[in-house]
């Protein structure tokens, strides 16, 4: 099988839809990205929030490549890609950056 570059209606369609689970998958593994930002995370926080970006990736981009290969088209997983770098660079902002008035949450 070869893929191309092509864009058709499909391919429109299975991009939007893989480009639209990405979130989908996040949001089942991470909390929301204001709740990242609110409350301070320890180490053993941060390192679960990482467990989920790279479990929600995998997840998204087994969702793109299974859309690139149904279109025949890049189209799908370059939208994913697209996607999961832009939410991916929020949740790592929310992690670096809490607020300055952020507390653990068992700190409540």
């Amino acid at each position: 099988m070869s893929l191309s570059w092509k864009l058709d209606t499909p391919t429109i369609g299975l991009a939007m839809l893989s480009a639209a689970e990405v979130p989908n998958f996040l949001a089942g593994l991470l909390p929301s990205l204001m709740t990242i930002n609110r409350f301070a995370a320890g180490e053993e926080d941060r390192i679960a929030l990482r467990r989920g970006e790279v479990f929600g990736s995998i997840l998204s981009v087994g969702i793109g490549v299974g859309a690139t290969v149904a279109s025949g088209s890049w189209w799908p997983l370059a939208g994913t890609l697209i996607v999961l770098g832009i939410l991916l660079f929020l949740y790592e902002s929310g992690i670096q950056n809490p607020s300055p008035t952020a507390k653990a949450i068992d700190d409540q």
